[in-house]
């Protein structure tokens, strides 16, 4: 029977000196993303795991990695996870992004039968709209005009020319 390696040990080793790695450098985010959308997409998950995972990655790079995620498995993830929502079955997708960041962040999911205050008209018509997802905030939504804005450089024959003519006790025009 052949040994294995302690992949977690592998990858710890790769995080802590990743000069080492340089090739694969941009594999990394990629496989990352994959194992950690892996993780979310097991049938095991319940919510307290979704609860520890946002607290092991932060809520912000979870937020990332589920933006990431299309809007089927984001909707079949809530689906287990949360089944007896009444929201559920007339949902829209941004609804569903909420909920999983609402499950992730520590609510509980609904009981068969339960309702609660929070599913009063005004609440369900707020949640409809879509919530802005990450990749749209101001940060992430920088776009290139196809100017460039940064002043020309000097040009060095100008410059040395300036400093002759301040030398010689001539002035300098402008």
């Amino acid at each position: 029977m052949a040994l294995d390696v302690d992949g977690y040990a592998v990858l710890q080793a790769m995080a802590s000196e990743p000069e080492a790695f340089p090739d694969i450098r941009t594999e990394i985010p990629k496989a990352a993303r994959a194992l950690v959308v892996k993780q979310l997409k097991a049938r095991s998950l319940r919510a307290p795991s979704l609860r520890l995972i946002r607290d092991v990655l932060g809520s912000e790079t979870l937020a990332l990695i589920v933006d990431g995620m299309s809007e089927a498995e984001v909707k079949g993830l809530v689906t287990r996870l949360d089944p007896h929502h009444p929201s559920l079955k007339t949902a829209t997708p941004g609804w569903h992004r909420h909920r999983l960041s609402a499950l992730a962040a520590g609510e509980a999911p609904f009981r068969k039968g339960e309702t609660r205050v929070e599913d009063s008209p005004a609440k369900l018509r707020a949640a409809e709209a879509p919530p802005e997802r990450a990749l749209a905030n101001r940060p992430f939504a920088a776009v290139w005009d196809g100017k460039d804005h940064d002043a020309p450089p000097a040009k060095e024959g100008r410059e040395k020319k300036d400093k002759e003519r301040d030398r010689k006790g001539k002035k300098k025009k402008g």
